[in-house]
């Protein structure tokens, strides 16, 4: 099916703005107010340490498919946020070959705060605003799945 040129631009424009709107209420919010209290996190690390922090445990690939990074960036990062004293692996009991990276007590510190921060966030819109933004995430993700399955096919 043709998209028409119309049909088109409505798309690219309502991503850019949807993108822009992300970066300052995620980026700019979110992630400077947590860095500012954990000055020592680099940009997309309080993200990370969110994510670890709502599994539990986590392996890196599970980290690398929320996060977009590959292998060796979430490599990094994880070495990084362990260094800091953030994060720590350990060795998967069921699975000798998998890690697990878990929060240490400062970075469930910095999760706890995380929380704090979104909880400030969401309190800006109601109940029903929030139950209409996650259906329309999951329909929006249902779809790009679609269009990258379809597209890793053609390539």
């Amino acid at each position: 099916n043709k998209m028409d040129e119309a049909t088109l631009k409505k798309i690219i424009l309502l991503m850019m703005e949807r993108d822009a709107l992300d970066n300052l209420i995620f980026q700019q919010t979110f992630q400077k107010k947590v860095t500012s209290k954990f000055r020592n996190l680099s940009k997309n690390q309080p993200m990370v340490i969110k994510i670890i922090g709502m599994e539990g445990e986590i392996m890196p690939s599970t980290i690398g498919k929320h996060m977009g990074m590959d292998k060796s960036s979430l490599t990094r990062m994880v070495d990084d946020l362990e260094k800091k004293g953030m994060v720590f692996r350990k060795t998967d009991p069921e699975d000798r070959r998998k890690v697990l990276i878990s929060l240490t007590e400062k970075g469930l510190e910095c999760y706890d705060y995380s929380n704090q921060v979104a909880d400030e966030i969401l309190k800006l819109v109601d109940d029903k605003d929030v139950e209409d933004y996650i259906q329309s995430l999951e329909t929006m993700v249902r779809i790009l799945r679609k269009a990258a399955s379809q597209q890793a096919k053609c390539i």
